[in-house]
Formats: structure tokens, sequence, C-alpha cells
């Protein structure tokens, strides 16, 4: 068995380590009954042939994702990538975090519909670009007028054949408008599973663009399924997902309900977007009582935003919980700082030391000073493009929101409150009303 290349250090949301503002395994000890409904669930979940978030790794057809995949790769120099929130964020942050540096084939992700943005796609070679489109309903209004917009152009320059050649299409409704579409133009859609969006990425939506831009998927597979296994162990503080989950919670009652995502890493940065969507449409709900749930996940970037953020976060509202994610083996990276100006007392401390080593240090004492201030924070390590590491990280940040959303006593797999204004945006459009700021 593989031994877990993701080190999780949650101490720093201990008593032991912050002083009266922590926790202890006592306190997490006393939720533990609440969540054996949540056990059997899993339990459930484990053993279904129904596909869900947990058994994603095992159901995941990885022969048919390489398949595709390597075709894509061989007549494609460039694909293009529309979707938005799940059916995009879950591919884009695997491609930047695991991609390779100059791959066969370049992926662009489009999430957003900003003309000025999508004008750049008039300039597409198409006979050597791949368009891929996706939308779990199918009706996804954004996904939808991307596609639309550039389908008279991808059929002037490719023809009707070739349009089929350089499309795919992934749905899962077949009486979504996606998919008629796709049945108009003679394209057969890839069939997206049965999990919510902002759960699909170790799915065919996540793994395809991922596997296009040169991600070992089957090494992401893997360590999402040993995760999986460890946070099926009923024991609260040996399993690591109810352990961390637990240690939130218990801190969201203390009144803090931002949830800090901090990576020490650029090719990091793009988990923080997909574990923003994840964190926030799982949790914001009204539970049974009418109370608003919900923490508000908050982007930072090592060491950057120790330059604009630190000091809320050490003398601000006690309202945060940080996460830190860093590579260690960075310290032995980067050129070193020369000596030449070390008579300077600005330049004495960092002479002779590699950027690398700069870099942990700062992440070190930014940890160190938010537990001395009693600043709940704990530490996420794996090493550079390591998949089956990221994999491992996935799994356990979806199944602790599944776990805090347990506690919250909300359904962590609905968004009903969204279906409003995208009501209005309709009327808006019917109505043709110019949108004044």
């Amino acid at each position: 068995m593989t031994i877990s290349r993701l080190s999780i250090d949650n101490s720093g949301f201990q008593k032991d380590a912050i002083g009266d503002s922590g926790v202890t395994d006592e306190d997490i000890k006393a939720l533990s009954p609440r969540l054996d409904g949540l056990r059997k669930k899993i339990r459930q979940w484990q053993s279904s042939s129904d596909v869900n978030f947990l058994n994603l790794p095992d159901k995941t057809d990885l022969d048919t994702i390489e398949q595709i995949g390597r075709k894509c790769s061989r007549m494609f120099k460039h694909t293009i990538v529309f979707g938005i929130g799940g059916s995009s964020l879950g591919a884009e942050m695997l491609s930047s975090t695991l991609g390779h540096r100059s791959p066969r084939n370049r992926v662009k992700f489009y999430d957003n519909i900003d003309p000025r943005t999508l004008s750049e796609i008039d300039d597409v070679q198409w006979a050597e670009t791949l368009c891929m489109v996706v939308s779990k309903s199918g009706n996804t209004a954004e996904t939808l007028s991307q596609f639309l917009t550039i389908l008279p152009r991808m059929e002037r320059y490719l023809g009707e054949v070739g349009l089929r050649e350089h499309t795919i299409i992934i749905t899962e409704n077949p009486d979504g408008a996606l998919h008629k579409i796709a049945q108009q133009l003679g394209i057969e859609p890839i069939a997206h599973p049965a999990v919510g969006g902002r759960f699909s990425v170790l799915s065919v939506v996540g793994l395809l663009p991922a596997y296009i831009s040169g991600v070992d998927v089957s090494g992401v597979l893997e360590g999402a399924r040993a995760m999986a296994k460890r946070c099926t162990n009923d024991d609260i503080l040996e399993n690591p997902a109810f352990h961390n989950a637990a240690a939130q919670y218990l801190h969201t009652e203390k009144g803090r309900t931002i949830s800090v995502f901090m990576p020490y890493a650029d090719n990091l940065r793009l988990v923080v977007n997909w574990y923003r969507q994840l964190w926030a449409e799982s949790l914001g709900k009204v539970d049974a009582e009418g109370r608003h749930r919900g923490m508000t996940p908050l982007e930072n970037h090592g060491v950057t935003d120790q330059h604009s953020q630190l000091q809320l976060m050490l003398d601000g509202p006690d309202d945060k919980i940080v996460t830190f994610i860093a590579n260690p083996g960075v310290r032995h990276e980067g050129r070193r700082i020369p000596m030449r100006f070390q008579g300077l007392p600005a330049v004495a401390p960092l002479a002779g030391h590699t950027l690398g080593e700069l870099f942990i240090s700062e992440l070190k004492a930014t940890r160190e000073t938010l537990s001395r201030r009693g600043r709940p924070n704990r530490t996420f390590g794996l090493h550079d493009r390591d998949a089956y590491a990221i994999g491992e990280l996935i799994m356990l940040l979806e199944m602790e929101t599944v776990v805090v959303a347990e506690l919250m006593g909300i359904d962590p797999f609905d968004q009903p409150a969204v279906e409003e204004s995208k009501v209005l945006t309709r009327e808006y459009l019917a109505d043709l009303i110019h949108v004044d700021f």
C-alpha cells in the first residue's frame, strides 16, 4: 500500500498550540455521535452501484479518458474548454497544478462571458484546435452562449464533418439544450456523471482536459482512492476528514466563519479557486431551524498577501481559520542570494540563502505568528507536481465539506438559492433591459 504523500499538520487548531482559543481532542470526540448518520451514508456510498463523489476513483472509466485524451493530443495543438463553476474549476486546477510546463496540447479555459476576453477566440486556428463544451444540466446560459457564438465560425472553417471531429460535448441531461444541440450537429455527447459539478473533478469532467494538459490522471485517482479509504474510518480522531472537519466546525461555533486558504506555491493557486466553490456552494445554506449557515472562503497567496492580508489576520477580528499549502522541497530550489551587499542591514540576513529557503522561512514565521496570537491554522505539505498527493487533497477537502455540512445540519449537494438570479437574468433579456450599474 502506498504511504500517504500528503502531510497534514492541524496542531494549530489545538489548545496546546494556540491557547484557550483552540480546541481539544476531547472537544472533537464529543461530536462523534452526531456523525453516526453520516457514517451510515458513507457505507451506503461505498457499496452503491450508483456513482457518487466517494466512489468516483473506482467508477471513473480511466481507459476511455486516456484513449480519447491520446487521440486529442495527437490531433490538436490547442484545446479550448467552455464551462463554468464545477464544469471548469476542477479541470483547470489539475492542469495548472500538475500539467506539463510545455504540453504538446495547450489547454485554455473560458469560464466567463466577458466579450473582450472571448474575442481572443477570433484568432483561433481551427484546423489545429479542439473545442470542449461542458455543462451537467445542458442548460447553463453562459456555456451555451459561449459555444453558440463561435459555432458559426467553426462550421465555416471546419465544415460539418470537421466540426464533429473538433468538438467534444460533456453533459448529463438528455432533455438539456446542449444534448439536443449535440444531436442536431451529429455529435455523440460524453456522459457527465450523476454527481454535482463541484464534486465532479475526479470524473471525465476534470480528468479529460487534465490528461490533455499532460496530467498523470491515474496518479490523481490512486491518491484519491487511498484518501477515500482513510476517510471511512469510524474513529473521529483517526479519520483525517472527520478530525479536520470537526475542528473547523468547533471554530465556527466560536465565531470563526471565514476560511482562509493560503498556498505558498504559485502553481497551487488554482486549488483555492476550486476549493472556494466547493466550500461556499456546499455550506452556504439555511438549516432546518432557519439559521443561515456556512463559512466564507477567502483566497490568499503566500508570500504576496503577507503584505496585504496578514495584518488583518493578526490584529483584526478573530473570525478566521487559515489553511496553508506548501511544497517543503522548495527550500532547496531557487537562486542563491549573493553575498555582495551583505554589509547592508537589510541584505545581511538574506545573503547566502536561496529563494526557496526564504520562501519556507516566511511560511514558518507566518504560521508561528498566527499561533502566538491564538489564531487557528493548519498546514498541508505536498511535493511539486505530485499527482497522488493532489488526489489525496481533493478527496480530503470534499469529504471535509460533507462532514462540516452534516454537523451544520444542511445538505452539501444542492444549491437552491441561486435559481432566482437565473430567472431574473432571463426576464431582463426578454424585456431587453439594459443593465445600469
